[in-house]
């Protein structure tokens, strides 16, 4: 059912088009995006401290060097945004945190340290860029704040009796953060829906009941995305509220690597090489000991893809946003 994004990798096919129609006013398309503020997880982690080297014409995500410490073994989603599918100067903030989930008091994640979505924003975003400094003197209409969360709030909770429940007290978390990052001006959100993950060796390996249902979970949490920014749109209607169908996307690319030209050297989409599990040498590695290139495998380790599905998740979000 999701062949039709073969060809020109346009997801408006799969219903996945803007909620409603963006506000001219403050969204004039992704070439005019010149400042991207990013919150999430291990998917999302580039390693940035807001404390270090700022966003720069040599180095346009701050720190650490490019493409930065990512879970891909290459250039992440945020980094082929930034730097390949960038139509100007983007300077790109990017607060994510591996392992994190919402809400640490919600769902426990894998480290005390980790710091969650809600850190992410209330201790790092709101006093260090809420105020539009003058090292970031971000605009309702050239900003795009961008949310990739979720895996490991499912991950964490998919099989408890009151998951569905949990879910309802993270989204009542993350509409208040929504709120928070709202009254500071932005007015462009990006939000990225959970894939599905129960594709993942981590979970293949444990059967088609932990498949299925991880599945199901992952769907009421998308449902409950499209729910929230439903309601916030209603609340709000400056805001521009993007759901990028990234379920889809990797599920194409899952069933058939080839829908995506980024993604169309990969050989193995349900297994992954030890050897490779924390990482090669280099982006297109190839160890003795595995079958293929690091670069086609689906999956680096257990959980985390390497970064062709980024790079073809990249270009999908930029012909979302720019039909």
């Amino acid at each position: 059912m999701v062949k039709s994004i073969v060809v020109a990798l346009s997801l408006a096919s799969l219903g996945l088009a803007a909620p409603f129609p963006a506000n001219a006013s403050t969204w004039s398309g992704w070439k005019n995006v010149k400042y991207m503020f990013v919150f999430g997880d291990s998917y999302t982690q580039t390693g940035f401290d807001v404390n270090g080297t700022q966003p720069n014409p040599s180095n346009p995500m701050g720190n650490p060097p490019y493409p930065g410490w990512t879970s891909s073994n290459g250039p992440n989603w945020v980094g082929f945004l930034t730097t390949t599918y960038n139509e100007s100067y983007l300077q790109t903030y990017n607060m994510a945190y591996g392992g994190a989930t919402v809400d640490s008091a919600i769902v426990v994640p894998y480290a005390p340290t980790v710091i969650s979505m809600k850190q992410q924003v209330q201790d790092q975003y709101l006093p260090t860029y809420g105020s539009h400094p003058s090292s970031a003197p971000w605009t309702a209409s050239d900003s795009l704040f961008a949310f990739f969360i979720g895996i490991n709030d499912v991950g964490n909770s998919w099989w408890l009796a009151n998951a569905t429940a949990i879910q309802d007290q993270i989204f009542a978390v993350y509409d208040g953060l929504l709120e928070q990052v709202y009254e500071t001006g932005a007015r462009n959100f990006l939000f990225l829906s959970v894939p599905p993950v129960n594709l993942a060796p981590l979970t293949l390996q444990s059967g088609n009941w932990s498949i299925e249902n991880e599945g199901k979970m992952l769907e009421t949490w998308n449902a409950k995305l499209k729910n929230m920014t439903d309601k916030f749109s209603a609340r709000h209607d400056s805001a521009n509220m993007f759901i990028h169908d990234t379920h889809g996307a990797y599920a194409a690319a899952l069933e058939d690597p080839t829908v995506f030209p980024q993604t169309s050297g990969i050989k193995n989409t349900t297994g992954y090489c030890e050897a490779y599990a924390n990482g090669a040498p280099t982006w297109y590695y190839s160890s003795p000991n595995c079958s293929y290139p690091v670069n086609e495998y689906f999956w680096l380790n257990n959980l985390h893809p390497t970064f062709p599905m980024h790079n073809a998740t990249a270009a999908s979000i930029v012909e979302y946003l720019d039909p």
